[in-house]
């Protein structure tokens, strides 16, 4: 077995000193076996031509030596490399051409791959990920809502549940840095004390909270994240026991977490513990849902065993209290579904791995075709081949070797376009905060590279072993026959690239539909009316210090001075606060009608007085807040027609009640009825909305809306110094015009619909290319026809009429295909993004006639290029 391998071996690496051995010892056989004939009485010359037919001929007879030695198929496929790189080398244009095709299918699937990768297939950077669960709340009247929990049910999920080993909270919040000059805005989160051991974490310095420290007075400590630690601390390691002056309470650092550290949802910069009052656990607080729960799972226990389990604690708390929770149910998922799900980014990854698949398949048709084009050739080669007694599986090898020297040079240039493409898929995702969480980590991993060698390998195959297996059924004595003659080529070859082209153009049709609807889609949120006028209009939001604005008199005396310092600033027409800021998808809240209905459900919003003014809402019927609607006066509010028309229909809402579930409700009366305003831009209806006074219920947190008579980004500045003039410890967040507040809310939709329709712009050029290219070779075989033709008094309108029909009838086919296989896009989509998709089908018509109109022109080139052959010169044509 040894001396067999090194045998091998030797026949492999030392092959030229094999080769000589073997040819001397042949010669020398030959030699003897001739020297016993001549002593036997023959001639010399007798001896010698019996000694070749006995032999069968030495060339035979080395080839059957050579696979002995076991490595003919390297030898072959050595030998077909080389004459591979000789082949491509002559043929430059081909071959560039092949190559940037198939590099810019396998760049755009690298691309996305990479997107899929790390979404859908990439397990969190925690310990034992699959056993890491969000517990989550639903509208049971809603499909696929992923609702945060409130602090009463979390407290009951977690004393009620006997499937996880552990339940923790995190309430994301801002805090504010001060002490280190202009204050600076952080992305935070308070978090119950057992959070980082839920999640398997913990402090690379320092230590983990303690549970005392979930407790009020005791809770002023902080754990840093890596990147806060380097940027203000510059990585000292002795920073435990430091203080940090956050929302103007100086706080003990603790810990501080390795690099990469992250909740699931997005960038922390620090982690404070929750405090959870006697007022967060009451049951009127049981419809402020904002906690994201995480639970590590018992070891024996199923993830859809814990889901029925959390099912059935929520069915028992809708039961004990029906009026705020018999609408509400909860389920848990492991975190990697939950993030994936409530984003709802696997429908537009599938959809878009969907598009560069076809952009794929368009690209490998093209070069199938070129190849069959280049096969027909080749066709005299092929044949002298065959007659030399190369069997068709040698004749199919070479050229796969071939196409396979294409494939490889292609996913190489792939490749490297693939990682830009990832750079730039980095830097273009900007349009949230779990956006871009998601965005920081794209890269080239393991699972993409061996996705680019997958994906190379099957495109090489599919474009390469068409053309291969029709090129090995040659007839050697036809092939030899037809010499240089001119011919169209065989029926078989002409049909299949026909084939491949139609395809293509079936292909391209599909992507452009789904490109086209989704532009319908986008335009017509773009022009849908959000309720209020967004132009001149900006909106910046201020958080205050609880520890020196805790009394609500304080905050709205806050909120009035600013208001005041805004209305007084120059080229601002009106001017407001309010929580939520509008185009904030913000979730409903139970509350309970007077007189007539018990409970229902709204969009709550405080504002200030002049907020239907600056945002241009209209009034429709009552009046609006005023400055003498405040904490002495008897609450009020106002409504939105979708409220009235829900809830009174036929009957007058003004001077009926209502009551706000929120910490210290109140009954209040209706005052107004307003117009409906949209939660975002693409909303297919109008939710009901409840608007109250914030000097009523004033709030730390409050929204700055300003109209202006100039452009709403000159008046920043201004904005800015306005509140520090007030307070200059107050930082000013998210500042931005409403029109960009607007193109925030969509940057997901105009990203997809934007690189759909450039993945469907370049189906449809490779498509161009992929009839060019079979018209102008169908000219180029036909030169000896046309010349005929001319010479016999064809026209040359004639000539262009019969190669343009030749071109139509592909693109009549494959269009016919594409919008077939097109109708069911619109409800498929539809299904997908559900019914704020809007896309109908007056994009078939568009794409269809977009591809017939490439497709014309691709073909008029080298139609109007036949019709210019001179007939002397193309009978003679060889």
């Amino acid at each position: 077995m040894l001396s067999d391998m090194f045998y091998r071996l030797r026949a492999l690496l030392r092959r030229n000193s094999m080769e000589t051995e073997l040819d001397a010892e042949l010669r020398a056989h030959v030699e003897q076996q001739a020297e016993k004939y001549v002593q036997a009485g023959m001639s010399p010359e007798e001896a010698a031509r019996r000694v070749r037919l006995e032999f069968g001929g030495i060339e035979q007879v080395k080839e059957e030596c050579r696979d002995t030695w076991g490595v003919r198929f390297v030898s072959e496929l050595t030998q077909d490399i080389r004459y591979g790189l000789r082949q491509l080398r002559r043929n430059p244009g081909f071959t560039l051409i092949a190559v940037i095709t198939l590099a810019l299918g396998i760049a755009v699937n690298t691309t996305i791959f990479s997107a899929i990768s790390l979404v859908l297939l990439k397990k969190p950077t925690f310990p034992n990920p699959g056993r890491l669960m969000m517990v989550f709340a639903n509208n049971k009247a809603k499909s696929d809502n992923y609702l945060l929990v409130s602090a009463p049910n979390f407290i009951d999920f977690q004393r009620q549940n006997d499937v996880f080993d552990g339940m923790a909270a995190d309430a994301d919040h801002g805090f504010t840095l001060t002490g280190t000059g202009s204050p600076e805005h952080l992305i935070g989160a308070e978090v119950t004390a057992n959070f980082f051991r839920v999640l398997g974490l913990s402090p690379a310095i320092g230590r983990d909270f303690l549970f005392s420290e979930n407790e009020p007075g005791r809770n002023a400590v902080v754990i840093l994240s890596h990147g806060f630690w380097k940027q203000h601390f510059a990585s000292n390691p002795n920073v435990i026991g430091r203080t940090v002056e956050i929302d103007d309470q100086p706080h003990k650092v603790i810990g501080v977490m390795s690099s990469g550290t992250d909740t699931p949802l997005q960038q922390v910069q620090l982690w404070t513990p929750v405090v959870f009052t006697a007022n967060d656990l009451s049951e009127a607080n049981r419809s402020f849902r904002n906690l994201y729960v995480f639970a590590r799972l018992r070891p024996s226990v199923k993830p859809e065993r814990a889901r029925a389990e959390i099912a059935a604690i929520a069915s028992r708390i809708a039961q004990s209290q029906p009026e705020i929770e018999k609408s509400y149910g909860a389920s848990a998922l492991t975190v990697q579904k939950y993030m994936t799900r409530a984003a709802q980014v696997e429908a537009s990854l599938t959809m878009l791995m969907g598009a560069v698949g076809f952009v794929l398949l368009i690209a490998c048709a093209n070069i199938a075709g070129l190849l069959l084009a280049r096969a027909d050739g080749r066709r005299q080669e092929m044949a002298l081949r065959v007659a030399l007694g190369a069997g068709r599986v040698r004749v199919i090898q070479q050229l796969l070797t071939e196409g396979l020297l294409i494939g490889l040079a292609g996913g190489g240039l792939g490749a490297v376009l693939g990682f830009w493409g990832i750079r730039f898929l980095r830097t273009a995702i900007t349009w949230d905060s779990y956006a871009l969480y998601l965005s920081r980590n794209l890269r080239l991993d393991a699972a993409t590279l061996w996705f680019t060698i997958a994906i190379t390998l099957g495109a090489t195959l599919l474009f390469g072993l068409a053309p291969a297996v029709h090129a090995s059924k040659s007839d050697p004595v036809a092939g030899l026959k037809e010499g240089g003659r001119s011919r169209t080529g065989g029926f078989a070859s002409s049909r299949m690239r026909s084939v491949y082209v139609a395809g293509e153009i079936a292909l391209s049709v599909v992507l452009l539909v789904g490109a086209g609807l989704f532009v319908e889609t986008f335009i017509a949120m773009q022009d849908q009316n959000l309720g209020f006028n967004s132009k001149h209009l900006i909106t910046a939001q201020v958080s205050l210090s609880n520890r020196r604005y805790g009394n609500t008199s304080k905050q709205a005396e806050f909120f009035g001075n600013i208001t005041e310092k805004l209305h007084n600033l120059p080229g601002v027409e009106s001017a407001s606060v309010a929580w939520p800021r509008p185009l904030s998808i913000w979730g409903s809240q139970t509350v309970r009608i007077g007189g007539r209905i018990n409970s229902a459900t709204a969009h709550i919003y405080v504002v200030g007085s002049g907020y239907f003014k600056a945002m241009e809402i209209p009034l429709l019927k009552g009046r609006e807040f005023s400055r003498l609607d405040n904490a002495r006066s008897a609450n009020v509010a106002v409504v939105s027609r979708a409220f009235a028309e829900k809830y009174f229909p036929n009957r007058n809402v003004i001077g009926n009640r209502v009551l706000v579930k929120t910490t210290e409700p109140a009954w209040a009366e209706i005052v107004g009825i307003v117009g409906n305003v949209n939660e975002f831009p693409g909303q297919p209806n109008n939710d009901p909305q409840v608007y109250e006074p914030y000097t009523q219920h004033p709030s730390l947190n409050m929204a700055l809306v300003a109209r202006t008579h100039y452009a709403a980004a000159a008046c920043a500045p201004l904005l800015r110094r306005a509140v520090w003039s007030v307070d200059k410890d107050e930082p000013v967040e998210h500042l931005m015009t409403m029109q960009e507040a607007e193109t925030e809310l969509v940057g997901g939709e105009s990203f997809s619909t934007g690189l759909l329709g450039a993945l469907a712009a370049m189906a449809l050029l490779l498509s161009a290319i992929g009839i060019y290219g079979v018209i102008a070779y169908s000219v180029s075989r036909r030169t000896h026809e046309i010349g005929i033709r001319t010479a016999l008094g064809a026209q040359k309108s004639d000539v262009l009429q019969m190669i343009l029909k030749q071109g139509g009838l592909l693109t009549l086919v494959g269009c016919a295909i594409g919008i077939s296989l097109s109708f069911p896009l619109p409800k498929l989509f539809a299904g997908m993004y559900g019914s704020g998709f809007t896309g109908g089908q007056g994009a078939l018509a568009v794409a269809a006639a977009a591809v017939a109109l490439v497709s014309i022109v691709a073909t008029y080139i080298p139609a109007r290029r036949a019709t210019k052959v001179d007939p002397m010169v193309a009978l003679r044509y060889e």
